[in-house]
């Protein structure tokens, strides 16, 4: 590890800190850097997951602990299709031997399997089958729901919604998501009405939506046939453009998948990050301004190395004000930018392909 300074005359100060960094870094560095190793920050926490069962057999443990796993990779992942992949169905299949720890638990009269499973170890095999990872920021969706019935056109609040409304925040919390519903109350009324999220009025849908600081929607219109069959419109909006898809089904999982999977493709692509294998993996080069004491570069290395799916941070240089460091495990400016999204006190600047990627650190 080479740290080196920049002399300029004007920085006495800046020069008195270098010689504490120069200093101080060759104790950092037989610590092992460990406030800039992820393995010993927040992201090593284990997952744990709780499974009902019936009893505490062999054949128990072992469907428990696959169905754990196979929830961890959802929850973390927000997608379906990893679990095809080769490399989950192997990790499936051993699931047991993937978990860092395994009890049960009986609460109420109900048994319970519990796995605690080590997040890192999670994301290696994500990142083994190229999977994506949710991004540890990212906002609640908003759900309205609008009836069509004979007698005209009304909230999607009353009892016949409650069984949609429960299993569509079951299958959005198995998928990493946060779901809402709004409140339906005057205020609501006022802002927007049935008929309004019929005809797709977003410019009220968005203002009512502001009511409750979201701007992720999901709007569901629904027209009730005979013999429990349902015509269902879905809408995702995020403020900037509109998706849509439409099902005719003839049960309740019916009508909510095509929601659910336009919700989860559109967050995907905003808040999904792709890992990649080590034999694809480049070094990215970050600079950050404002570092001007050896707190702030203490401080600074430990936010970076916080950051999801991180590898190892190697710091390079100070110029003046400004730390260069090399990160591993994050090939593309726009992963690490969306990855940084929690670190209120590192703000981005630029990451144009001349100037290289720029920071700020505000903390000082």
């Amino acid at each position: 590890m080479l740290i080196t300074h920049s002399h300029c005359e004007s920085y006495g100060h800046l020069q008195r800190w270098a010689v504490k960094v120069l200093s101080g870094l060759a104790i950092w560095a037989v610590l092992g850097l460990t406030a800039m190793n992820p393995a010993h920050s927040a992201s090593d926490e284990e997952l744990i997951i709780r499974v009902e069962v019936t009893d505490r057999s062999e054949v128990t443990i072992d469907s428990a602990a696959r169905e754990a796993l196979a929830r961890a990779l959802l929850q973390r992942s927000g997608d379906r299709d990893l679990l095809e992949h080769p490399v989950v169905q192997a990790a499936l299949a051993s699931a047991r031997a993937q978990l860092s720890l395994f009890q049960f638990e009986r609460v109420q009269g109900i048994t319970r399997f519990v796995a605690h499973i080590d997040q890192t170890a999670l994301e290696q095999l994500i990142r083994e089958a190229n999977g994506t990872l949710w991004a540890e920021l990212r906002p609640p969706i908003l759900l309205w729901l609008v009836v069509d019935e004979k007698d005209g056109r009304r909230f999607g609040n009353q009892a016949d919604e409650e069984a949609l409304w429960e299993t569509m925040t079951v299958e959005f919390e198995a998928l990493g998501l946060n779901l809402r519903r709004p409140l339906y109350d005057l205020p609501d009324s006022l802002l927007v009405s049935p008929e309004a999220l019929w005809q797709r009025d977003f410019d009220a849908l968005i203002e009512a939506s502001g009511r409750y600081g979201m701007t992720h929607l999901l709007v569901g219109r629904l027209i009730r046939l005979s013999e429990g069959r349902y015509i269902a419109e879905w809408i995702y909006s995020d403020g900037a453009q509109e998706r849509f898809s439409t099902v005719q089904a003839d049960s309740l999982a019916s009508v909510i998948e095509p929601g659910v999977q336009l919700a989860t493709a559109e967050m995907r692509l905003r808040y999904a990050v792709e890992l990649t294998g080590a034999a694809t993996q480049r070094s990215l080069i970050i600079s950050v301004r404002n570092v001007i004491s050896l707190e702030d570069y203490k401080a600074v290395t430990r936010a970076v190395a916080s950051i999801q799916t991180l590898e190892r941070v190697r710091p390079l240089s100070v110029d003046g004000d400004t730390l260069v460091l090399e990160v591993f495990g994050i090939s593309e400016p726009e992963t690490l930018m969306r990855l940084m999204a929690s670190l209120q006190d590192l703000q981005w600047l630029t990451s144009d392909p001349e100037r290289g990627l720029e920071l700020v650190w505000r903390d000082s």
